[in-house]
């Protein structure tokens, strides 16, 4: 085990500050169930500045430009959302219809969840998913992406 007495952190292992980088982007569409259709020790490891992060993924689109940009890698962690979900973050969802990465608001009925879009265009509307069609719910952790 390293220790880094100026920071006070400890590295425990080489997987400790890296994670799987998904070979599917976060976007609108249809793709696959990325739970089942990704093996883990098939995925290309990149180095994360945070510690255990479950994966990193791509992002794809402008839907959520400015602050998620197209092509930036986010860090994501999964949770579970029957505990609680934190309104007003940004998760990616795994759905039916695929991945997307939206901020998550509550909704009207408790069988859903709204999406909403970043980007001020008038193209990327809100839109509910039910939790029925939810295989996974990411929180992201951080965004990396070149300016």
């Amino acid at each position: 085990m390293l220790k880094n007495s100026a920071a006070g952190a400890e590295i425990d292992g080489p997987d400790e500050f890296s994670a799987p980088l998904l070979p599917i982007a976060a976007q609108g569409g249809t793709l696959n169930d990325f739970v089942t259709s990704v093996k883990v020790a098939e995925c290309e490891r990149i180095v994360s500045p945070i510690r255990n992060v479950d994966f990193a993924m791509t992002v794809s689109g402008d839907s959520m430009a400015p602050d998620y940009p197209n092509g930036a890698q986010i860090l994501i962690k999964k949770v579970d959302e029957r505990a609680f979900i934190e309104w007003g973050r940004v998760y990616v969802l795994d759905t039916c219809n695929g991945s997307v990465i939206k901020e998550l608001r509550k909704s009207e009925d408790s069988e859903s969840v709204m999406c909403y879009s970043l980007n001020p265009d008038p193209k990327y509307q809100p839109f509910a998913v039910r939790f029925a069609d939810i295989y996974g719910m990411y929180r992201v952790l951080m965004c990396m992406s070149l300016r």
